[in-house]
């Protein structure tokens, strides 16, 4: 799959060259469904998402079998945190942050990501967050 194929999706996992999950969607909702479902395997990951922000990079980490990210667009904090964790990250572009779709503010999930430090806290909010979305809660 060359890298103009991922973007029809919003998330792709592959395990070496070949593509183990595929996903569509907004926001962190296919990431997190992706990191939980493939959580207790023992494999490192790449993993191509369109957007790349802070939020996403906490739960790539956290998860521990992200190895490398593909990405049109990250913003320098989602970098730099990769990078300090020791994932490795591709991006075609770099933004100061991810901002939301109307571009009138910062997006939701950069803001709580650089608002809470406890990784326990973090996964928790995000949890909340997408149950919100979700309609559950």
């Amino acid at each position: 799959m060359t890298h103009s194929e991922f973007t029809k999706y919003a998330l792709v996992l592959m395990d070496g060259d070949k593509i183990i999950y595929t996903a569509n969607g907004a926001g962190l909702a296919p990431l997190w469904d992706c990191l939980e479902k493939f959580r207790d395997s023992r494999g490192k990951f790449t993993l191509f998402d369109k957007v790349v922000g802070l939020a996403a990079a906490r739960l790539m980490v956290y998860s521990g079998i992200i190895e490398a990210v593909i990405t049109p667009l990250v913003s320098q904090p989602a970098k730099q945190f990769l990078e300090e964790n020791g994932v490795r990250i591709s991006a075609d572009e770099v933004v100061a942050h991810i901002l939301r779709k109307d571009k009138s503010a910062i997006c939701p999930g950069e803001i709580m990501a650089m608002g809470t430090e406890n990784r326990d806290d973090y996964l928790a909010r995000v949890k909340a967050m997408l149950a919100t979305f979700n309609g559950a809660g």
